[in-house]
């Protein structure tokens, strides 16, 4: 009979057990911002759109991200060359101050307003007509946010599970509620008036003296959502309406500046102006990092 042979067993030395990189997560505070424009129902483009780059905090610089919203004067010779125009030239001047130490910002405004309105003033009038536009603008300093508005574009903050609108519309019904404050002349007349919609201040105006800047910053807390939009959106959309897009959670907020903006023209099927939104959110990002 034949047999198996045994097998030599033979002492090997254990493997070292394999070690695997660890992953360390840990959280650091973002700017993220957003922007989506559609041209909505009009012959021409006459709103312009801007954000920086979202950034996450630097531990040795300041972080520092823009947003500009434009909307170019529809009645008036080629607005989309003064919102184009306002753009870049805010684009060029933030660029400048953008990693700067300390900057004052209220100024930075209130020079690049009085600069741009003076640019756009001055273009070749066609038919007696000038050209002009709106602009919002807001600039987040680490956890601080400072705003300036010429027009009635607007800024809103959400916070939490409330909305509110920051700017003033710089329109003839601003005058109507000073004359109905001062008692000479009553809420229905003012009601009565038409042209209330009517700018009274724009980029281009020449001299422009209405301007809202903040002076004191805005004190952003972990998910503060900083929305500002033409009024493609405002004329469309109720705020309780922008509130619940901005709001819900089955879209991430990367979509929601295209969201508001789809509304606004689905909306209004007929005669949807242009339509911008710039989203600005002071979060936490998550980094993971492989020791």
């Amino acid at each position: 009979m034949f047999g198996r042979k045994k097998k030599k067993v033979e002492n090997t030395p254990a493997m070292p057990p394999t070690t695997e990189p660890k992953k360390v997560v840990r959280t650091i505070p973002e700017l993220a911002t957003f922007c989506y424009t559609d041209q909505g129902r009009r012959e021409y483009q006459q709103d312009a759109v801007y954000v920086s780059p979202s950034k996450k905090f630097a531990a040795n610089r300041k972080t520092r991200v823009m947003g500009v919203v434009c909307d170019g004067m529809g009645g008036m010779a080629d607005g989309g060359k003064a919102s184009r125009t306002a753009i870049k030239m805010m684009i060029s001047a933030f660029q400048k101050i953008e990693n700067i130490d300390k900057v004052d910002i209220p100024a930075f405004f209130k020079s690049g307003i009085i600069t741009i309105d003076n640019t756009i003033s001055s273009f070749p009038k066609e038919n007696g007509r000038g050209s002009g536009t709106t602009m919002v603008a807001a600039i987040a300093e680490e956890n601080k946010m400072y705003w300036a508005s010429v027009g009635d574009s607007r800024i809103y903050i959400i916070r939490g599970n409330q909305i509110r609108q920051i700017t003033r519309d710089h329109n003839y019904w601003l005058r109507l509620q000073e004359m109905v404050a001062e008692g000479k002349m009553t809420q229905e007349e003012a009601m009565g008036k038409r042209q209330k919609e009517a700018l009274i201040s724009f980029l281009g105006i020449g001299n422009v003296s209405l301007m809202d800047i903040s002076t004191q910053p805005i004190e952003m807390q972990y998910g503060d959502i900083v929305m500002l939009c033409s009024d493609g959106i405002t004329k469309t959309l109720p705020d309780h309406q922008i509130k619940s897009i901005i709001l819900d959670d089955k879209n991430p907020i990367e979509q929601k500046a295209v969201q508001l903006v789809e509304a606004a023209v689905h909306g209004n099927t007929h005669s949807q102006d242009n339509t911008s939104v710039a989203i600005l959110q002071y979060r936490e990002s998550t980094i993971k990092k492989i020791k």
